[in-house]
């Protein structure tokens, strides 16, 4: 699995403290490679770490930093969430999964890494979903 130049969803991230080896592996090597993430993503990831999992704000803060030292992170801007309402009329995609696809989209990527969304849909001809997953 080559990144040039993907971005991660949530759910692939979050498999980084699954105890699915196989999954947790591939995320591992999906973040090794420096992939984009925006905002939300880190929203997303905390909201599951604290809720679900009970983690500390103190564990969530220091998640978020080690995926910022990992990752290149994109803010959300009016831009953004311009284009995930015209994704979200176009695709129907849910409102949150727009924002993360519109992010990918600004940060040029050709790739987008999610479990949740459609595999192998193509976003505005530029933009490929994959599930990294389907072999695990």
């Amino acid at each position: 699995m080559t990144l040039t130049n993907a971005f991660l969803d949530s759910n692939v991230i979050l498999y980084l403290l699954d105890t699915h080896l196989e999954k947790s592996e591939t995320a591992e090597k999906l973040i090794r490679q420096n992939p984009h993430i925006n905002a939300q993503v880190l929203v997303e990831v905390g909201n599951v770490c604290n809720k679900k999992l009970k983690w500390s704000k103190h564990e969530v803060c220091d998640f978020w930093y080690y995926l910022m030292t990992d990752c290149k992170v994109s803010r959300i801007s009016e831009n953004t969430i311009a284009e995930a309402i015209y994704l979200t009329g176009k695709y129907d995609f849910q409102l949150f999964d727009a924002i993360i696809v519109s992010g990918a989209l600004e940060a040029e990527c050709s790739v987008l890494y999610s479990e949740d969304m459609q595999h192998n849909l193509l976003v505005e001809d530029r933009l490929t979903i994959i599930n990294p997953f389907l072999n695990c």
